[in-house]
């Protein structure tokens, strides 16, 4: 079994040899980047720099999965757009300007979405990554998803604020069929160019924002809506403690979930497997894999691995100033685990 088959397989709730070990989120680490020749900001927009960063992921930090399209979750927010701040070696695109916070007049969904902003890049991008890797490791496109996408236009505060007010949730349904249908063709944009899975980063959708009730009215039929519409298999990747809503992201239809420290992941996994949905997590990225030693991340994983995680993962996106070798606990631990098994 090479290590695509046993992604797949696992992805699909089948028996492996051993656990997958990678990133399903962001892995844009200072570290790696100067090993690889490929830093931020060029490997924010060049598809040759972004390829060669991500295969970096594969052979310099010992995941056995590979990301496409990118280093960030904007990249629908500023099709439809949202203002980005500019990049450094050590920081990642972020929300600076929110379009529609005065008025919903300028939304719109431009005909040709998939030409505009990265979207050229991140083809090319797939391309170069097939080309070099073929059926060697899983390659997967990973994007914000229609609730934060339409967060990132309306402002947060104000998109939830719409939530709770009757008469403002012809704007809320309004606003989310725009970043839905762009969600969509983004995600079938990356199947259509070879991905093998897609990543939906929902971070305005945790608990922390919504409460399960909300969630369940706004994000359950969102979420259906976009694994009906998709090409291949959906992971959803929501930050903070998701206790609460474990339930509710697996009711969505995908066929993985992906889950910060914060989460009890011995239940989580519980619960996903009753309903045929695996688990990606959740070694701490804020604590652990940044500020920690490496025997902490290499104790961390252990954990993940003994609390039944069915691919071993930082709990989300993995700061720049992380150090490599933190990263590469992930991989020596799984590794160690299955020796002594």
């Amino acid at each position: 079994m090479n290590i695509k088959e046993r992604f797949m397989n696992r992805l699909a709730g089948k028996e492996v040899d051993m656990t997958p070990v990678g990133c399903t989120t962001t892995y844009g680490v200072v570290e790696l980047m100067k090993k690889c020749g490929a830093e931020r900001p060029k490997a924010d927009r060049d598809p040759v720099a972004m390829a060669e960063l991500a295969i970096a992921g594969y052979k310099l930090a010992g995941f056995e999965w590979v990301k496409a399209m990118g280093w960030d979750i904007t990249p629908i927010s500023e099709v439809l757009g949202a203002g980005l701040g500019e990049p450094k070696i050590d920081l990642q695109y972020c929300i600076k300007e929110h379009p529609l916070a005065e008025s919903l007049d300028s939304l719109d969904y431009p005909d040709d979405f998939l030409q505009r902003g990265r979207f050229p890049a991140y083809k090319e991008q797939f391309r170069i990554l097939k080309e070099k890797l073929g059926d060697e490791v899983v390659v997967f496109g990973e994007s914000e998803g229609a609730w934060t996408a339409a967060c990132n236009l309306v402002s947060t505060e104000q998109f939830l604020k719409w939530t709770m007010k009757k008469d403002k949730h012809d704007q809320v349904a309004k606003v989310l069929e725009v970043t839905t249908k762009a969600t969509i063709e983004a995600v079938n944009f990356a199947f259509d160019n070879g991905a093998d899975y897609y990543c939906i980063a929902e971070p305005s959708s945790g608990p922390a924002l919504m409460s399960p009730r909300t969630w369940k009215q706004w994000m359950v039929p969102l979420m259906k809506e976009v694994v009906a519409a998709a090409k291949g298999p959906v992971v959803l990747h929501v930050c903070a403690n998701t206790d609460l809503i474990i339930p509710l992201m697996c009711e969505t239809g995908v066929a993985g979930i992906s889950i910060e420290e914060k989460a009890d992941l011995k239940k989580a996994v519980e619960i996903a497997h009753e309903k045929d949905v695996r688990v990606f997590g959740n070694v701490s990225t804020a604590t652990t894999l940044f500020m920690g030693e490496p025997e902490a991340c290499y104790k961390e994983s252990i954990a993940s691995l003994d609390n039944g995680t069915d691919f071993l993962t930082p709990g989300c996106g993995i700061a720049p100033g992380s150090p490599l070798e933190n990263v590469l606990q992930l991989r020596k631990a799984r590794d160690d685990y299955f020796k002594k098994s």
